[in-house]
């Protein structure tokens, strides 16, 4: 049996594999180039230096109220002179809200009194705090657009 070579497929062979190998890794750089935006909230009005701040970013109302899913992205952040930083990162282009508290305690909760008013600050990302209820997604969204750093003030509210 003779085994011929042809130069000329192995050519065409070795250019499609460089081709292919040039598209896969540039699938997979774009992938992780994406656009990809941040937020920064500054969290003010706090009463003490104890404890964490905890933030969380919601991207569906129905997540905010708590009603069903989760937070789309969480920190928990040291407060230092009376003032926190939360910094979220690799943030897709999109609707968002946030919610803050000051977890004074630590326990990765936020506390309240017998009658459910609580007993820690909090906040959200447009301050907008109802006088006797929770704030809502709606009254709190802001939009993030692609490479964008979006800067919030948030101002705790102390019961």
């Amino acid at each position: 049996m003779l085994l011929r070579f042809n130069w000329d497929d192995c050519c065409l062979q070795t250019s499609m594999k460089r081709i292919i190998t040039c598209w896969v890794v540039f699938f997979l750089l774009s992938k992780f180039t994406i656009a990809q935006s941040s937020i920064v909230a500054e969290i003010r009005n706090l009463e003490n230096d104890k404890g964490v701040c905890r933030a969380c970013l919601f991207n569906n109302p129905a997540s905010f109220k708590g009603e069903t899913g989760n937070p789309f992205q969480c920190v928990a952040v040291p407060v230092k002179n009376l003032i926190a930083q939360a910094v979220f990162t690799n943030i897709p282009a999109g609707t968002y809200a946030l919610f803050v508290f000051h977890d004074e305690n630590s326990n990765n909760k936020i506390d309240k009194n017998f009658i459910g008013i609580p007993k820690e600050g909090y906040g959200a990302s447009k301050n907008k705090l109802p006088f006797a209820g929770a704030p809502t997604y709606d009254e709190n969204k802001f939009v993030v657009d692609n490479k964008a750093t979006v800067k919030l003030l948030v101002k705790i509210r102390n019961l």
